[in-house]
């Protein structure tokens, strides 16, 4: 269904004069008229494509709405896999001398006990109370002697005895002080309680206690158990939950310090249980670190819910070694069926990681004096040139070195890799993100090796759509279907079937720089150590941009540019085939269909892609300039025949002004045709038209103003 472009403004919040800019810049004609019809089609594809053009055309990003801007990267931040947010956090807290060996999820076990307690609590005295407390601190008391220093007639005046016993009596009810009228004095507590200017106040208060089943984590146990995703279990651990008062005092002074906090006099006088302890069991994620200069390990726990890692949990769990064989196992266990799983191997690390590994020990010396030395920049001086010239990445590294890519580039992407798996999945927002900016991205993947008749099967790579015979796709099929989808919802991701390879490559090329990205990568392959067991490694190296590379560029730039020019006359020539109904709709379809998909593979210095997109534009022109002269000759042919059915009587000044007028529309969308002789001969039959009767009156207003 069409829409107008007003209304298309309105929902995209975007200016209808932009709107038109960036068709027109597509090979759509548009006029910035709000009025303009548009075909669903070409709805779609602004929708897909206009947020590019904006980032595209932008000079600056903060130029761009900082209230979209901040939403839009928040959506990005939630769309991120789950995998990715974990390893990135992981990676900001690992020291150069560690590699993540992997992370699964891990059940934190605890327990939550409720208490009702007596506590006792200092209040602040009233001047009041600071004055009687003062003089019995002097010397005992009795109470006309006390009333007598203060000023008070308690013998004539009740009301002024009543203030007097009524004080006394509080300080008495909170033990500070004891007697009778006859004689009052401090009690001990009370003379420990005057120093500080205070009373104690008992009252009754129920509170919780967090108990760690698993590392007897006790600081700031009751905030993290309580923010995270928990399921309540019907059982407990009772070992570790506290028996008498005595071991709920130092629990209670770090989780309810309201309730116990001797330095402050806050003191839990006796408690008992209130309910049955209620078992939790937290869901949490941990990642394991090896150490390759200690060749130990250390587990850092993240949240999923506040995307943190947990620093208390962390420091716990890595003291415990049961805990940490554990985990190590589990992610063995756990990755037997993958693609590059955990596996033991008597492969030894070769010379060249031995070399890098040994560079990274001194720089972390460095690192550890220059912290030691309260030199923090220095510290992150080193760590951003290591960043820099960073040349090898194991496969999580070039996880966190591709999201950069993805985050910080706006450019030309190639992915090369010989399968497209489910782990495709995980690439998709990036990829979206990435092309909504701006970026290209190109992904090129293998045919199967016994099909590697380059010959044979150019068919299937320059054609419009992909191979689906299942002895010729190397690709999972829904994750396939996925990548197609973005190749015909953007114009500015492509997808080419490749004859068989193993290499994998990631090429960046922008104006500036041109990184070239290679190596055996996968995404879940790890390197640990374990007494002598060894495990699998698979890893990218950062190469620098040679001719070869330019030259394999180019050669692969002509290979999809085939496919694609295909496609594109494919489309014109369907577009234009005999059985097309040739109106106005037909006319302007044509003239919009644009050829952006073409863009970065002409002004490539290449030639022959320059002068084959010059053809393709010159087909669709001549294809534009016959289907306008047919259209032309229909409509001249339809009014001369309704000319010539009239031409012999004489009708009302409105009918011949009616021929007049349609040809007057045609001759202003088709000045090149005044030429035409079926045009002289309708002109002179619409001159010898007779009409009868007056002309129209023109209208009040016209009278009026001559």
């Amino acid at each position: 269904m069409s829409k107008r472009l007003s209304k298309i403004s309105r929902e995209l919040n975007i200016g209808i004069s932009t709107i038109a800019e960036f068709l027109n810049r597509n090979g759509y004609k548009c006029e910035e008229d709000p009025a303009e019809n548009v075909s669903e089609e070409i709805v779609e594809f602004i929708k897909n494509n206009i947020e590019s053009y904006l980032i595209e055309t932008s000079s600056k990003l903060d130029e761009l709405n900082p209230k979209k801007e901040a939403k839009k990267f928040l959506s990005t931040l939630d769309n991120l896999p789950l995998e990715i947010k974990l390893i990135e956090a992981a990676s900001k807290k690992k020291k150069l001398v560690e590699r993540i060996v992997g992370f699964t999820n891990f059940d934190w076990h605890y327990t939550v006990v409720r208490f009702q307690g007596i506590c006792s609590q200092p209040i602040k005295f009233t001047l009041f109370d600071e004055v009687i407390c003062k003089l019995l601190e002097i010397e005992q008391m009795s109470l006309s002697k006390i009333g007598k220093v203060l000023g008070f007639d308690i013998e004539c005046d009740p009301a002024e005895k009543r203030i007097l016993l009524n004080a006394i009596n509080d300080l008495r009810k909170d033990q500070m002080i004891e007697g009778d009228e006859s004689v009052y004095c401090l009690t001990d507590l009370g003379k420990r309680y005057v120093a500080n200017g205070v009373k104690f106040s008992t009252y009754t208060r129920s509170f919780e206690l967090y108990i760690d089943a698993i590392a007897d984590v006790r600081e700031n146990a009751k905030s993290i158990f309580s923010s995270l995703v928990s399921e309540k279990q019907s059982t407990f651990i009772k070992e570790k939950l506290p028996n008498n008062i005595e071991d709920v005092k130092p629990i209670a002074e770090l989780q309810a310090p309201e309730i116990h906090y001797p330095s402050r006099n806050y003191i839990l006088q006796s408690c008992k249980p209130a309910g049955c302890p209620e078992g939790f069991i937290g869901k949490v994620w941990v990642v394991l670190l090896e150490n390759f200069k200690t060749n130990d390990y250390r587990v850092l726990v993240y949240d999923e819910k506040s995307g943190k890692i947990i620093e208390e949990l962390s420091t716990a769990l890595s003291k415990l070694e049961d805990q940490k064989k554990n985990i190590l196992e589990k992610l063995i266990s756990e990755t037997t069926s993958d693609e590059s799983p955990i596996l033991p191997t008597d492969e030894q690390k070769n010379t060249v990681q031995l070399v890098v590994e040994q560079e990274l020990i001194e720089k972390q010396d460095e690192i550890d004096k220059a912290i030691a030395e309260n030199n923090y920049n220095k510290a992150e001086e080193i760590k951003r040139e290591l960043l820099v010239s960073k040349r090898r990445f194991n496969s999580i590294e070039f996880e966190i070195e591709l999201k950069h890519l993805f985050d910080n580039t706006k450019d030309e992407m190639w992915i090369i890799s010989p399968w497209i798996k489910s782990a495709t999945f995980k690439r998709l927002p990036f990829f979206e993100e990435y092309l909504k900016k701006g970026g290209r991205i190109f992904i090129a993947f293998s045919y199967p090796e016994n099909k590697d008749n380059w010959n044979e099967y150019k068919g299937y790579v320059v054609s419009r759509t992909i191979s689906k015979d299942k002895e010729e796709i190397m690709a999972d099929k829904r994750a396939l279907d996925k990548l197609l989808e973005l190749e015909k919802k953007y114009h500015n991701f492509y997808i080419l079937q490749l004859p068989a390879f193993h290499y994998k490559r990631v090429w960046l090329r922008q104006e500036d720089l041109k990184l070239n990205y290679t190596g055996s990568y996968n995404i879940l392959s790890f390197f640990v150590e374990l007494g002598k067991l060894n495990y699998r490694q698979e890893e990218m190296s950062k190469l620098e941009w040679l001719n070869e590379d330019e030259e394999e560029y180019k050669k692969l730039l002509l290979i999809f540019a085939e496919k694609y020019f295909n496609v594109a006359k494919e489309d014109i020539n369907k577009l234009c085939s005999q059985d097309k109904i040739i109106d106005k709709s037909f006319l302007k379809t044509l003239n919009m269909y644009n050829f952006s998909k073409l863009k970065p593979f002409i002004g490539q210095g290449i030639q022959l892609l320059d002068d084959k997109y010059e053809d393709i534009m010159l087909t669709k022109q001549e294809n534009i300039k016959n289907s306008r002269i047919y259209y032309y000759k229909t409509e001249i042919s339809k009014l001369l025949d309704d000319a010539k059915n009239i031409g012999n009587m004489s009708v009302s000044f409105e009918q011949k002004k009616s021929i007049q007028s349609r040809l007057n529309i045609l001759d202003n969308e088709f000045p090149e045709m005044k030429t035409n002789q079926n045009r002289a001969e309708l002109l002179e039959i619409i001159s010898k038209i007779k009409t009868i009767g007056p002309k129209p009156i023109k209208s009040y207003k016209k009278i009026y103003k001559k």
